[in-house]
């Protein structure tokens, strides 16, 4: 019998081990048999090991070490069509995996050379079992495609399908609302602090009484079941407030960031169906030319008359919120979220992790993102206190570290770049964070040495990965980090949250086995009811039903994220299928971003990328093509893209290419993309020691070089997150307002001066 071994250069197969250029491999052996014997065997065996490996890697075309000749398999082609393409010639070879087939006593047994330091035993023992079960349903189906022919039996189907996705569980709902769940909270311990305001506490009971006057309110100017309400307010008593009125009146909230341009706030208010914002005065006039009726709320004193809420009952399956995340069109979408699903996701945390009566949470995050929902209601209606930042330090980590020392606050809950700015506060300055028991991490990657450097000033801290999607509710996978393995290449994404489901499909949406890579796919209580005047758009991310082995009539909902399970069904995000990408936490559609660029005149082509290895140092680059003759610059780009996108959506950097690099198939190649090089600006050197320390900082977390005494940090693509982090270099007292009031090197270094010289 000749010996096929089947040797992919352009096939990689999910592998335990790291592939480490120069390596010696450590080789082992590993025995399957893969029953009966066949004519032919030697193109059987070859055939089956080329669609399992297609199947693996999720790749149309496989090379094949054989005289040189190439494997194609068409993405329709049928296992009959690959048993005639396959070739006859001996002498084959492979670098990562070498079979060797040989018929005994009637039987087809394969014996599979590989690299131990690339394959654990049981990993290549689990994949010659899909290859057993792949043949015996080519043999006993030849027509079918191979993309259709079986990989996984009966039982392991169940355990992946089902017993993975084992997550009934019974939550103290009450009924199924969340203001309902916080209303129970006001009537068994009213007198217990709800929220406290910039150093202003304000009980449960209080905030009940002013939330049913303002439901009352609202309810009279025409808010009814699952009508609109924007909120236009900052992290405030009064936004807590707010949005309890909104749900108490039947209606649901839709997050509005003062922040954002006045053409993407009107998009939002206008595909929302906004009649009313609920704002304050100070904020009333960025909302004067919207069409919208603006309500001021603040001003009016609190107090404990209670008219209890306005009548008309709202159940689990209305509305909540509707929050807008970057659309890949070039307008924002926005995801309508029910009150079972969110309360849900709040209550599971609440009840798995015991938070309630004593606990106290940080509001850090914003508004416009779906973890603030945690922070105010997801710890309130557990009877715990929500922690407001003075609004002017609220940027500022050494600002944190005071109040989490003051408030005992024992849970803390934001994207991961927050929570390292915290940890860089204590280690660069000490911190009393000895309170914190609980740490909730979701959004972005979490670096792997994150836990232990908090553990050192919390040393009793449970410390919780979450991910998801905001269209599930904001998270539906968890994983509690113990001390991390060194080797590890990132925090595990988990297993599925209570009453969720997780699956990870191929293109055709069949499973995948453990170990191979697919589409994250979410189900259960938490999925949104899609995407707010666009079905179009609902269609191609929710399915409506899904049927596959003892999974019948699931719908599910298209993460467009690259994951896959582990052997004991422990999931890992690979990173994105399509151009999505995040940044500190926010999930931005390249797209809208390119789009908004492209609305310059000067403007020819423009690809957007996302740069930077960790959450701290990422950030978009936007690669530019102009016109001929243009006279446009960068900066006026920069300023076109301000106009109508939030902040955190324009590109720190604009590279201006002569053209962008184009795939085979004509479409943008963004693995071809130039790095971007350094920001270079010409200028005179600091002055004095002053400004050689915002030089010193602004380089560093900039990664900009030669910058002048006029340097701009806006037009160095400084943004929100990185004047945090100046700040921490430089004064981790100084306001980070101050910075954006005085946004050059010379006009930073007179106001350190001037704090100096006043201090």
């Amino acid at each position: 019998m000749s010996a096929p071994a089947v040797s992919p250069p352009t096939v990689r197969l999910p592998a335990d081990g790291r592939r480490v250029p120069g390596r010696a491999p450590v080789p082992a052996t590993v025995r399957a048999d893969l029953g009966p014997a066949v004519p032919d065997p030697d193109v059987v065996l070859l055939a089956g090991f080329v669609a399992l490996l297609a199947r693996y890697t999720g790749q149309t075309v496989v090379t094949v070490e054989a005289d040189d000749r190439t494997v194609e398999i068409p993405a329709d082609g049928t296992f009959r069509d690959l048993l005639e393409t396959v070739p006859t010639a001996a002498g084959w070879g492979s670098a990562e995996l070498r079979v060797r087939s040989a018929v005994h006593t009637g039987r087809l047994t394969v014996d599979v050379d590989y690299d131990t330091g690339l394959f654990r035993a049981d990993t290549v023992r689990r994949l010659m079992r899909h290859y057993a079960t792949l043949l015996a349903g080519g043999l006993a189906a030849p027509h079918l495609p191979v993309s259709r022919l079986p990989l996984m039996s009966g039982d392991e189907l169940t355990t992946v399908l089902v017993d993975w996705n084992n997550t009934r569980t019974v939550l103290p709902l009450g009924d199924g609302t969340v203001h309902g769940a916080f209303s129970r909270q006001a009537l068994s311990r009213p007198d217990a602090v709800a929220v406290v305001d910039a150093g202003v506490p304000m009980t449960f009971a209080a905030v009940e009484a002013a939330a049913n006057r303002l439901a009352r309110r609202l309810r009279a100017g025409g808010v009814t079941r699952g009508t609109r309400v924007g909120t236009c307010l900052h992290r405030s008593a009064d936004f807590l407030v707010a949005v309890l009125a909104v749900m108490k009146a039947g209606g649901a909230y839709v997050p509005l960031d003062p922040a954002y341009p006045p053409a993407r706030l009107r998009t939002m208010v206008v595909d929302a169906g906004c009649a009313t914002v609920l704002t304050s005065a100070d904020l009333a006039p960025v909302l004067a030319e919207l069409p919208v009726t603006a309500t001021v709320i603040d001003g009016t004193p609190y107090d404990i008359t209670d008219p209890g809420p306005p009548d008309g009952a709202v159940g689990p399956d209305d509305l909540c919120y509707v929050i807008y995340t970057s659309g890949s069109t070039g307008r924002p979408k926005g995801i309508a979220l029910r009150h079972g699903g969110v309360l849900n996701n709040l209550l599971d945390l609440d009840t798995r992790y015991a938070v309630g009566p004593g606990d106290a949470v940080l509001a850090l995050s914003s508004l416009s993102f779906d973890m603030s929902v945690y922070e105010f209601l997801g710890v309130t209606v557990a009877g715990g206190t929500v922690i407001v930042p003075r609004p002017d330090r609220a940027r500022n980590p050494s600002h944190w570290v005071e109040l989490v020392a003051a408030h005992r606050v024992t849970v803390w809950n934001s994207a991961p770049a927050l929570l390292e700015l915290l940890v860089s506060q204590a280690e660069r300055a000490g911190a009393e964070l000895t309170s914190l028991r609980l740490a909730l991490l979701g959004g972005d990657w979490i670096p792997v040495t994150l836990p232990d450097r908090l553990r050192a000033y919390a040393p009793a801290l449970r410390f919780v990965a979450l991910g998801g999607a905001t269209e599930a509710s904001i998270h539906s996978t968890l994983y509690e980090v113990g001390h991390p393995d060194p080797d590890w290449v990132s925090i595990p994404y988990g297993r599925p949250m209570a009453n969720q489901r997780v699956y990870v499909l191929d293109a055709a949406r069949q499973p995948v086995p453990p170990g191979v890579a697919g589409e994250l796919y979410l189900a259960g209580d938490g999925l949104a009811r899609g995407y707010v005047g666009d079905p179009a758009l609902t269609a191609s991310r929710f399915v409506p039903s899904w049927t596959f082995g003892p999974v019948t009539g699931e719908r599910l909902y298209r993460t467009g994220d690259l994951a896959r399970f582990d052997a004991d069904g422990l999931l890992e995000l690979l990173g994105r299928i399509d151009f999505q990408v995040k940044v500190r936490g926010v999930r931005i559609e390249t797209g809208e971003v390119e789009a908004a660029v492209r609305r310059h005149p000067a403007v020819r082509a423009c690809a957007v990328t996302a740069t930077g290895s960790t959450d701290a140092t990422r950030r978009l680059v936007a690669y530019v093509v102009f016109r001929p003759g243009t006279a446009a610059t960068c900066a006026d780009l920069r300023d076109t893209a301000a106009t109508l996108l939030p902040a955190g959506l324009v590109p720190a950097r604009f590279v201006v290419l002569d053209a962008l690099p184009l795939s085979p198939n004509g479409k943008v190649d963004r693995r071809a993309l130039p790095a971007a090089p350094p920001a270079v600006v010409a200028g005179g050197r600091p002055r004095d020691e002053w400004e050689q320390r915002v030089v010193d900082a602004w380089q560093e977390i900039l990664g900009a070089a030669g910058i002048d005494r006029d340097s701009d940090f806006f037009a160095l693509g400084g943004d929100s997150f990185a004047a945090m982090r100046i700040v921490q270099c430089i004064d981790p007292y100084l306001p980070v307002t101050d910075l954006f009031a005085n946004p050059t090197v010379k006009r930073l270094a007179a106001r350190l001066r001037e704090r100096a010289t006043a201090a």
